[in-house]
């Protein structure tokens, strides 16, 4: 299964925006990228674009894939995008803005303590990581 996950940062660098997560119940109240599962005939850039419509508001189409997360579970892309837009919450879940500097890691999927410092990585060239998590089977994004 494929997923996405993406991180909305204004233009300054200075804050992010992320969902606080209702389900899965191992997500339940933690943080997390705003995204969802690529659904058939979809390409992860298409799926971002239309999960971050859903919920946060946004028609955002300068999403820019950094990273790709595999497990036992499947696998998910991640994305970031530099725009000065405020999403709002769409659905369930919650989106919260946050500064940077202040992110608070330890209400977040563990992940996002490398993933976050990393979309903010603004090289001029670079090729997406691609990182397998082990054991993580209880994990899935879904």
């Amino acid at each position: 299964m494929d997923y996405v996950a993406g991180f909305l940062i204004d233009p300054t660098a200075r804050t992010v925006a992320l969902v606080r997560k209702r389900k899965p119940e191992w997500q339940r109240g933690k943080l997390n990228g705003i995204g969802g599962k690529v659904e058939l005939g979809e390409t992860p850039h298409e799926a971002m674009q239309r999960e971050f419509w859903e919920e946060a508001g946004l028609n955002i189409r300068s999403w820019d894939h950094f990273a790709t997360v595999e497990g036992a579970w499947g696998q998910v892309h991640f994305f970031r995008a530099f725009n000065e837009a405020t999403p709002r919450t769409m659905e369930s879940e919650p989106i919260e803005v946050h500064r940077l500097d202040a992110v608070p890691y330890s209400e977040c999927i563990p992940n996002l303590s490398w993933l976050i410092p990393l979309a903010l990585y603004t090289h001029d060239m670079y090729v997406p990581v691609v990182a397998t998590e082990l054991g993580t089977e209880a994990m899935a994004p879904e």
